[in-house]
């Protein structure tokens, strides 16, 4: 039997298996921390397998290199830095992922952009959304630090004819290559997958914390924006917003708010995340990142890093950047920099590795550790922050588990979770 419903199975909830299941005995529910989790109706399973081998987490196909490829980054033809003058405010970063997107519908190279949207009705907040006119681009061009499974949006490509670019997870990016490997219809229908660099993702109990933190049940939110800017705090502290009314939201930002505590210490994470070593979404024909460099640090809108590696997609946008004044051709080596800032780097690539060895002596079911020279220091180091990180998540999951079930309070739930970092962090 596929062992991708058991508890030591590292999930990520793409939604890629349940897509791929010739008998559709796949289908996805939310656990307690508002994760996605494959649910398998083993009456109908035939044990093909098929949902095991295009899970981006355990898949060992790999992009083939070309000329130009770097170690970290990956596969490359180009890279910019800069940002859209028309995007920026209403973007993550610098509007950069927007802009493409917006020259791809206006040349005609595409029918529909794929992207997340945030909405007004329903627990969900966040759906894909098909977007046909340059104007809808606005309404979903921020980043969501929220979790959506992908079988529904692909099924409906597979349904309606057209040509697509969907904005993906570097996890999303893999699932799609693999699918498309045996999928002619998808193979010939997205013509282009654009990336995103990522931390990880959170299970929507983030949102709840938020909102209980503020003293409101998550009941009475109405929307929620991640990324929202404003003329008076920096980038770096980009913020969530959660409406309540009309006129009533909570704000809540990365460095000092429940945001950034929830997010940072990885409360309600996917494990699968942290074995993730894919910083550049290396299977995506482009990837997007903040600019974290410190001549922008004290950006108020922001500032965006993209690199091209699919050829035609580069071609089609070469002359988009010549006539941008407001953007520069750069070296490779400035978006490693850039992820290098604030950790990603040596987290998702050496730490990843060692985690991967960790969490299978432990008895998770991991992915090949590949192969990565770690000195005794790095090893204590990491043995130390990997266990810290595990016994954090696994704290959370089992109080937030009480919360839900009103055995505790919100209150004894963030106070027992802050006493508890803060006692970790201290080894």
């Amino acid at each position: 039997m596929p062992p991708i419903d058991k508890d030591k199975y590292l999930c990520i909830g793409c939604g890629a298996c349940a897509y791929r299941c010739p008998k559709q005995c796949i289908t996805y529910s939310e656990n307690i921390v508002g994760q996605y989790v494959p649910v398998v109706d083993y009456d109908s399973c035939i044990e093909c397998k098929l949902c095991e081998k295009v899970c981006p987490v355990y898949s060992e196909d790999i992009p083939e290199k070309t000329s130009k490829y770097n170690d970290i980054v990956g596969n490359y033809l180009s890279s910019y830095k800069g940002f859209d003058k028309a995007f920026r405010k209403t973007s993550a970063s610098g509007g950069l992922l927007t802009a493409v997107l917006y020259q791809l519908i206006k040349v005609g190279e595409i029918d529909y952009a794929v992207c997340v949207r945030n909405k007004s009705k329903g627990l969900s907040f966040y759906s894909y959304e098909f977007i046909k006119t340059p104007e809808e681009l606005r309404l979903a061009s921020k980043s969501a630090y929220y979790p959506l499974e992908m079988s529904d949006m692909l099924r409906h490509i597979k349904e309606k004819n057209g040509k697509y670019a969907l904005v993906v997870l570097p996890c999303q990016a893999k699932a799609i290559r693999t699918l498309q490997k045996h999928d002619k219809i998808l193979r010939e229908r997205i013509k282009y997958l654009l990336g995103l660099v990522c931390g990880g993702v959170p299970g929507k109990a983030m949102v709840e914390y938020v909102a209980n933190d503020n003293g409101k049940d998550i009941l009475e939110i109405r929307q929620v924006s991640f990324r929202d800017k404003n003329s008076y705090d920096l980038n770096r502290n980009c913020s969530v917003t959660l409406s309540v009314t009309e006129q009533k939201s909570i704000r809540s930002n990365f460095m000092e708010g429940a945001f950034g505590f929830s997010y940072l210490n990885k409360l309600f994470h996917y494990k699968g995340c942290n074995l993730c070593d894919d910083i550049f979404a290396e299977y995506a024909d482009a990837a997007f990142m903040d600019a974290w460099l410190p001549e922008h640090n004290q950006d108020i809108y922001g500032t965006s890093i993209c690199i091209f590696r699919n050829e035609k997609l580069n071609d089609i946008l070469a002359d988009y950047f010549s006539r941008n004044d407001n953007c520069e051709e750069v070296d490779i080596s400035l978006s490693i920099k850039a992820q290098n800032s604030v950790g990603l780097i040596q987290r998702k690539k050496k730490q990843s590795y060692f985690k991967r060895r960790l969490y299978r002596r432990i008895g998770y079911l991991t992915p090949d550790s590949g192969h990565h020279h770690i000195s005794i220091k790095e090893n204590l180091k990491f043995l130390i922050r990997s266990i810290q990180e595990l016994f954090i998540q696994n704290k959370s999951f089992k109080e937030w588990n009480k919360y839900k079930r009103k055995e505790i309070s919100f209150e004894s739930y963030k106070s027992t979770m802050i006493k508890f970092i803060n006692k970790i962090k201290k080894i």
